[in-house]
């Protein structure tokens, strides 16, 4: 039976269907200006296909090239942003920072861009996202030149404003969400917003993971000098700036080409900014997505200001490798964030909107439960910044006096009241009475015949402690090393240099005197190795608290991804104007979460209070609703509440169209006003 013109047509359609699946254009369809995309694209042009070939092996205009040079772009604003807190331990002694100093440079980093995060939203609706992110790299360029330039930057002030400035670039992730949302169909819009913007956050963990190794390197080029080799290091984010603002401008605004075409072509309504901005604010879901998104990107800046610090206090490792295990916090983001954007596109094609609200919720709520049990796992175990009741009884007396002249009873003595580790009352833990500089500070007669280190005050010398593996056994020696450099509260670990020599005790505290601490490294770590129930004495918790990192950050940056699979449904018009809002709620949530929440050195406690946070700002998700017979809630099906929207208010007259909302009946190309719209590539050519 000879095949129908039906068939016929219906095979064809199979064939372009399958061509499409695989990311192939079959049916060679331009755009308005005759330029053949590269990959299947819906009925505006925005790609509907992203699978693996196309994330590694595509590059072409408009929209794989739109996705690389933004993620890269924003990459390129965290890793500059967060390579201060990756060198800080070489930039805090040459600039003589003080802990306050760090913690405001930190908070000033974050919160410069919210301002900058609302305002690329109002930029990316007025002249484009490529354009605003590409001169925002170059913006925050001067301040990277003048880190590398000798005496520029030579002090507290003139850190943390450079900080504060360059930490502006952050805002490149609004301008990096927005202009995917723009380049993807609604079926995969998740996909492309989380793995963009999870492989910029990827910057975070990549500063921490390699500016330790970058800083050696140039030290190698500055003759040893620390305060010319961290400079140096900041050449490598200055360079990537500049690669990549020249990368986005290579690039295209929308699918069809860039604003100022469109809008002449006619496809394009041109813009009222206000109009937008006014759009943005009054949608109700825009706020409470935002509130919801400072407690999860809020939350992994926090880490990335705090981790580091955290492994390094709390645990006896070195700077080095305190930086490569604060980076795995960041590193995540190189899938996570995708799986959340994967799972947002799933259960939409399943549930609908609904699913996509109700995934995220999911998620959040794990992070929490994380983050909660991070804290959990330490809190109950003296550290860096508690002391325990009965903490002394820990301590072999005979080393205490020969060190010391004094009984651990006397050097471990509670100067304050005790408290829980938690919610205060009359717990366990004591503030220990600690100056980190001065061994004899609180002695009463000063650094004269008489005055001990640790009387009045609750520090001690860090020790080194040396085992040596033999056939039937092992033999430690301990090296006490009495400098002030070694100068720690009870239960902490500082990483000095090597001082040569310290005095040595036996396993069963015999004195050996002074002797030659036996290894070349040029740092050492040492701290307190008498109390077997410190946190960094305590076997197994390392591993423990890395497992649950390695989860808690997952559920971050899943979360991260769900939302932004979220926004791009919010309002269509303001489009860019929401995706600022819910940015900029990042960043403010970073600055609650290192200021007001976590904002000492009691990094499991202020865990704790933060998972808490996290819990309650999850419920507020119970809230969204959509209007419309694909939308609903939570709890509420399509429809429930009638005729309420969420978008409080719209401009009266002509139809308000997204800035990627193309009219293509209306295009009107010079010289060619009068010739169809090609929508194949052999028409184009026709």
């Amino acid at each position: 039976m000879p095949a129908t013109l039906e068939s016929i047509e219906a095979e064809i359609a199979t064939l372009h269907e399958t061509l499409e699946s695989q990311g192939l254009n079959s049916r060679g369809v331009t755009d308005i200006f005759g330029r053949k995309f590269s990959l299947p694209v819906d009925d505006e042009h925005k790609a509907k296909k992203l699978g693996l070939t196309q994330i590694f092996c595509n590059f072409s205009n408009p929209h794989m090239r739109a996705f690389h040079t933004s993620w890269f772009g924003f990459f390129s604003s965290f890793f500059s942003t967060f390579a201060a807190a990756a060198l800080i331990a070489y930039i805090g002694p040459d600039l003589n920072l003080t802990a306050e100093d760090k913690g405001n440079a930190g908070i000033a980093a974050v919160a410069g861009t919210i301002f900058f995060r609302l305002a690329m939203g109002y930029i990316c609706d007025k002249v484009g996202a490529r354009r605003g992110l590409g001169t925002l790299l170059l913006l925050v360029t001067p301040p990277i030149i003048c880190f590398i330039i000798p005496g520029v930057i030579v002090n507290a002030g003139g850190f943390i404003a450079a900080r504060c400035v360059i930490g502006w670039g952050l805002a490149t992730f609004v301008a990096c969400q927005t202009w995917c949302s723009q380049q993807f169909s609604k079926s995969v819009v998740g996909m492309a917003n989380a793995t963009a913007a999870g492989w910029g956050n990827l910057g975070g963990g990549v500063t921490n993971l390699t500016m330790p190794y970058i800083f050696l390197i140039m030290m190698s080029f500055a003759n040893d000098e620390v305060d010319r080799a961290w400079r140096l290091c900041y050449i490598v984010p200055l360079v990537l700036h500049v690669v990549g603002a020249a990368a986005v401008f290579t690039a295209r605004d929308l699918p069809d080409g860039n604003y100022a075409e469109l809008e002449k072509s006619g496809a394009k309504q041109k813009t009222d900014s206000k109009v937008v901005l006014v759009t943005g604010v009054t949608n109700i879901n825009a706020w409470l997505l935002t509130l919801t998104y400072g407690f999860c990107f809020g939350v992994e800046l926090t880490m990335n200001n705090k981790a580091v610090l955290y492994f390094y206090e709390y645990y006896d490792l070195s700077k080095s490798l305190a930086g490569v295990l604060g980076a795995c916090f960041g590193l995540m983001n190189l899938f996570a964030r995708s799986w959340g954007g994967l799972l947002s596109d799933w259960t939409m094609k399943k549930f609908g909107i609904r699913g996509r609200v109700w995934s995220l919720f999911v998620v959040q709520v794990f992070q929490g439960f994380m983050c909660l049990t991070l804290g959990l796992l330490t809190v109950n175990m003296p550290g860096p910044v508690r002391m325990e009741r009965g903490q002394a009884s820990k301590y072999p007396a005979s080393v205490f006096e020969s060190i010391y002249s004094v009984t651990p009873e006397v050097t471990f003595h509670c100067y304050g009241g005790y408290e829980g580790p938690l919610f205060g009352g009359d717990g366990d833990f004591c503030k220990p009475k600690f100056d980190k500089k001065d061994p004899w500070k609180f002695s009463p007669s000063g650094e004269i015949a008489g005055a001990r280190p640790g009387e009045n005050q609750n520090g001690i010398y860090g020790a080194y402690k040396h085992t040596v593996e033999f056939k039937g056994g092992s033999e430690t020696t301990t090296y006490v090393v009495k400098t002030k450099a070694a100068w720690i509260p009870p239960c902490a670990s500082k990483n000095i240099d090597n001082p040569g020599t310290g005095h040595a005790f036996s396993a069963d505290g015999t004195d050996l005197g002074v002797k030659k601490i036996p290894t070349d490294a040029e740092k050492i770590v040492v701290g307190d190795v008498w109390n077997p129930d410190c946190v960094r004495n305590t076997d197994g918790a390392l591993g423990k608290t890395m497992a649950v990192i390695i989860f808690f950050s997952i559920g971050v940056q899943m979360a991260e991804g769900l939302t932004y699979g979220v926004v791009p449904y919010v309002s269509r018009p303001a489009l860019g104007a929401v995706a600022g809002m819910v940015g900029a709620g990042g960043n403010l949530g970073a600055v609650i979460g290192s200021k007001v929440i976590i904002a000492n050195a009691n990094y499991d406690q202020g865990f704790v209070y933060l998972g808490m946070v996290i819990l309650i700002a999850s419920l507020s998700l119970g809230l969204v609703y959509f209007k419309g017979e694909d939308g609903g809630g939570m709890f509420l099906k399509p429809g429930a509440l009638g005729k309420f929207d969420p978008q409080l208010w719209m401009p009266k007259g002509e139809e308000m169209r997204g800035a990627d909302q193309m009219d293509y009946s209306s295009v009107a190309i010079p010289g060619e006003a009068n010739k169809p719209k090609a929508s194949t590539a052999e028409e184009a050519e026709a």
